[in-house]
């Protein structure tokens, strides 16, 4: 599998790479790696390439650091879009917005020009919902459905709190609505378990990625990495009927707008196939919150 990751020198790649070159996202595939940074970032980039040397990693086929978006994304079966302007402290992810548009341009004109028409595609960086449009739009080429935009972070987190809060590990069907960001909805509904969120359960969900920071002056990258992870897995062997949250392209189901990308229940099946799951019965309350 060719996969490229941009933003290849930062926090979250130096959490990713060691789970995807040793098996625990793909299992007994090899990889060709690609990572992307920019020009100024070379340096590290070549560190980094010799920790993956000298890791000596099981499953890594090839290795390619780069600046130069062709070699990039050329003939890539996954793209990983880590990289862009990060948050930093204080700032809301909408701040993000103009400093994100023009590096998610290039990077859907590139995926467009030389990836295969077939290329999966997650995005992570933020705002998250925002940057997977702006990378889908500029690749009118590759199929809507092959873009999703990550939310599996948030889902683990409201995981980890039902087991602490609640003793109930373990839970499935976990949804998360709406846009990865401080309005997001967290849903226990579907779970097996009768759980009712407090409001500030459902804020300390929505505020938890800025508490990161607050707490480190970084942003998620352990925990994103994570999160990347399970998703990826998600996606390429199925969730076995498990309901999941992904990032996908509205279709209109549940009155969100069409066209936009947004965090919704969706079953995932083989080799990177997903369906939306558009006949859940959502409560006044948690309707309310989506609105």
């Amino acid at each position: 599998m060719k996969i490229l990751i941009t933003g290849g020198a930062g926090q979250i790649a130096y959490s990713l790479i060691p789970l995807l070159l040793s098996g625990a996202i793909f299992t007994n595939i090899k990889i060709d790696l690609l990572l992307l940074d920019i020009e100024p970032c070379m340096d590290k980039l070549e560190g980094v390439k010799m920790e993956i040397e000298d890791s000596n990693f099981k499953f890594l086929n090839s290795l390619t650091i780069t600046s130069d978006l062709k070699t990039a994304f050329s003939d890539i079966d996954l793209a990983i879009l880590l990289g862009g302007f990060p948050r930093l402290p204080g700032m809301e992810r909408k701040d993000l917005l103009e400093k994100n548009l023009e590096i998610f341009k290039v990077q859907g004109e590139a995926l467009n020009n030389y990836a295969k028409k077939t290329v999966k595609v997650l995005v992570v960086a933020n705002p998250v919902n925002t940057n997977c449009w702006i990378a889908n739009h500029f690749s009118p080429s590759i199929p809507n459905e092959n873009f999703t935009s990550y939310s599996y972070l948030d889902q683990e987190r409201l995981s980890f709190l039902l087991q602490k809060e609640y003793n109930a590990p373990n839970q499935k069907n976990i949804v998360v609505w709406g846009n990865h960001s401080s309005t997001m909805v967290p849903d226990t509904s579907y779970c097996e378990k009768d759980i009712k969120l407090t409001s500030d359960n459902i804020q300390f969900i929505q505020n938890r990625g800025a508490s990161v920071i607050e707490k480190r002056k970084l942003s998620s990258a352990m925990s994103a990495a994570n999160g990347i992870s399970k998703h990826l897995k998600k996606w390429y062997y199925g969730s076995n009927d498990e309901i999941v949250s992904f990032g996908v392209f509205s279709k209109g189901y549940y009155n969100f707008p069409e066209g936009i990308f947004i965090s919704m229940p969706v079953k995932t099946h083989s080799e990177f196939s997903y369906n939306i799951v558009n006949n859940l019965k959502i409560n006044d309350s948690t309707r309310a919150l989506i609105d």
